[in-house]
């Protein structure tokens, strides 16, 4: 059995840019293999499940995996290409007390040596951003759920990077 930091570091069928996976199959393999790393929103304090389940739906739809640099990029296309707003996502980062845990965790100063390692693929995100049919939206409506990934990425215009 692979430990959780090797499954992130494999590329998942929900990392394909054109996945027939759908939105709530791509969630369950990224839980799945990312068990005892990720908490389920379920398993959250109703406070933070709402902001997790989103920030993971994102992890899904980017193609992102949970290493540091993927985190880091799944931040940046959450505040770049998704409908949620900067003020609104600093809001939630910032009052949610597992995101806060999170952070702390990490420490600041690996924070912002893992932002500038990334700032080639964050730079790119931006430019993705540009491309992008429309925003994806934080909160996606349930029916997104039964879609599949390709049909999702190409109606937004999202590139997985």
């Amino acid at each position: 059995m692979q430990s959780p930091a090797q499954n992130a570091e494999r590329r998942l069928d929900y990392q394909a840019q054109d996945s027939a996976q759908t939105l709530a199959e791509g969630l369950a393999e990224y839980y799945a293999a990312n068990r005892g790393r990720v908490t389920r929103p379920a398993d959250l304090p109703p406070e933070s499940a709402a902001l997790f389940r989103s920030h993971d739906m994102c992890h899904v739809i980017f193609g992102l995996s949970t290493t540091l640099a993927d985190e880091t990029l799944a931040d940046t296309r959450t505040l770049f290409s998704c409908d949620v707003g900067w003020r609104r996502y600093a809001r939630y980062l910032g009052a949610d007390a597992q995101a806060k845990a999170l952070f702390a965790e990490m420490g600041w100063l690996k924070g912002v040596g893992i932002t500038l390692a990334c700032l080639p693929r964050i730079a790119r995100a931006g430019f993705e951003a540009l491309r992008m049919t429309k925003r994806w939206p934080w909160e996606p409506p349930e029916s997104f759920s039964r879609r599949t990934l390709a049909e999702l990425r190409r109606e937004h215009g999202i590139r997985v990077i």
